[in-house]
């Protein structure tokens, strides 16, 4: 069951998202007004109302956001992290230095609700692993640049 926990995330969850291993659901919403969702993987969080992410520019997540910014991010992760996060999301860089072909958006928190259950448990969440050593090199120049903003 669903309930509103706040409007910042906690600490838990901001260094969740400076593990450089969570993985989250980014949603926004196309022109027609459906859903759009996406993995996530380059993430940071450099305070409790803000996240950094890393995309494509051309990717329609990208197109979704310079759109309308409406965006959801939803974590499901171990310890039994179940949460939805509810922001507006903005490009802040395009490009970014460590790869012309990316940019970066910063999503601000408005509301912040807990979606664990009584009848399971999140345990592992979703875990990915580079497929080559360019990729892991490609994820650290992301990821440096998410952190100075």
């Amino acid at each position: 069951m669903s309930k509103i926990i706040g409007t910042s995330m906690s600490k838990e969850i901001v260094e969740l998202f400076n593990k450089e291993l969570t993985t989250i659901i980014l949603s926004t919403v196309t022109n027609e007004g459906f859903p759009h969702a996406l993995p996530v993987h380059l993430i940071a969080a450099p305070d409790d109302k803000t996240v950094r992410v890393a995309l494509m520019s051309i990717h329609k997540t990208t197109e979704n956001i310079k759109d309308n910014g409406k965006a959801f991010i939803t974590v499901s992760e171990g310890t039994d992290i179940a949460v939805g996060i509810k922001g507006t999301a903005k490009v802040v860089r395009e490009p970014m230095e460590g790869n012309s072909a990316m940019c970066m958006i910063e999503f601000k928190v408005e509301e912040i609700k807990s979606d664990t259950t009584p009848t399971v448990i999140v345990t592992d969440g979703i875990r990915s692993k580079h497929r080559t050593d360019k990729t892991k090199h490609f994820f650290r120049a992301m990821f440096d640049e998410l952190y100075r903003g």
